[in-house]
């Protein structure tokens, strides 16, 4: 295996592809990257943990075809320090050599044959269909649903995100059974049957992270067991970045039945302004204590905390509905006013035991469901 690339390709595809390391690999190999080179100039790099799998290429000069695993850490740190400019990458007899400028350096390689074939090169025949999503519009549905899901492994479905996929319309859905983002939007492309899917919030964070600024499609294949993100190809030099992830067992929440409706008590404010009053009254609430909110006229925003001390703040709104009392995690309550996206967010409340909704004003297509906290 030879090669020589520009030392900006080959760190933007080292840092793509080792996302998908764990930290907690199960074989030694996993810690690896996988840099194949093919005789049309085209260089991929890819990395799994057999749960998540991530895949791009580049073009580069190639002297001689063939494959290679190289450590994950050692080799992406080895190309981020060398200078920009070409390089040289050679691989032969169990190590790895790497030239740029007058340094040459030899890296130990992983044994091939000990690498696991990638999730995402299974056969086709099995797929369902795949989804077409305009990349910014799937982006900001990840970040308005992925915050609420769990990070307790105990509970591993609830570590995902519910994927509910009809011919033409997505739902996207998570809880941590304390609060729930839900979001539904229109995609192209074509599938059967109706599918529920559970896919892990890690990998659904490294979508995110790739769609961001990204314009064009997003292409999502469906497989019995699998999903295959595809973003499509980025320029001459660079080939398109995919993102495979396995699906998560087990039955996710029936959350629809746990959202109410028909609420008399309605709050509507700029989501900005209400976050920046939360935030300062925030302050004071320390060890968990919940920010208490007094719904009327005005809205009055206060936090008390023993020992530290406390804070309110009135804020101007437009409300319906009768005066009540009700006290959020602010943690969970930021989170949800800053995913609403929207230049006006509503605030539906029953009373201060029962759960509140936050949703943009004049749109139904996120609902952000969140418990209050019972006050003393």
């Amino acid at each position: 295996m030879k090669f020589r690339c520009e030392r900006d390709d080959l760190l933007g595809a080292v840092q793509f592809a080792s996302r998908a390391v764990s930290n907690r690999a199960t074989l030694p190999v996993l810690s690896g990257l996988r840099i194949e080179v093919a005789e049309d100039g085209r260089v991929g790099v890819a990395a799994t943990d057999l749960e998540l799998t991530m895949e791009t290429s580049f073009m580069a000069n190639v002297g001689e075809p063939g494959r290679t695993i190289v450590p994950s850490r050692l080799f992406g740190e080895m190309a981020r320090s060398l200078s920009p400019g070409q390089v040289s990458v050679a691989g032969a007899e169990g190590e790895v050599e790497i030239s740029s400028g007058r340094g040459q350096f030899h890296v130990k390689a992983l044994a091939p044959g000990d690498y696991p074939a990638l999730p995402i090169e299974g056969p086709s025949q099995g797929d369902e269909g795949a989804l077409d999503v305009d990349c910014g519009v799937l982006a900001t549905a990840l970040s308005q649903v992925v915050r609420a899901a769990s990070g307790d492994e105990s509970r591993q479905v609830l570590t995902g995100v519910l994927w509910e996929v009809s011919p033409g319309m997505l739902s996207l859905a998570a809880t941590d059974s304390y609060r729930l983002a839900v979001r539904s939007l229109e995609v192209g492309g074509g599938i059967g049957d109706p599918r529920s899917v559970v896919l892990p919030a890690r990998a659904l964070q490294e979508v995110g992270r790739v769609l961001q600024g990204s314009s064009g499609r997003v292409r999502a294949t469906l497989r019995p067991n699998l999903i295959i993100f595809s973003v499509g190809d980025l320029g001459e030099k660079t080939g398109e970045l995919v993102i495979g992830s396995r699906f998560i067992e087990g039955e996710f929440p029936k959350y629809r039945q746990l959202i109410p409706e028909g609420y008399s008590n309605v709050l509507k404010v700029e989501p900005d302004r209400l976050l920046e009053v939360v935030r300062r009254v925030g302050l004071l609430a320390r060890d968990q204590m919940p920010v208490r909110f007094r719904l009327g006229t005005d809205l009055e925003v206060s936090a008390h905390t023993p020992d530290v001390g406390e804070g309110q703040e009135v804020l101007e709104v437009e409300y319906e509905g009768q005066e009540l009392v009700i006290a959020f995690n602010q943690q969970f309550l930021t989170d949800g006013a800053a995913a609403i996206g929207a230049d006006r967010l509503m605030l539906l409340a029953s009373d201060g035991l029962k759960p509140a909704l936050l949703r943009p004003e004049g749109d139904n297509s996120f609902t952000y469901l969140l418990m209050p906290v019972r006050l003393n």
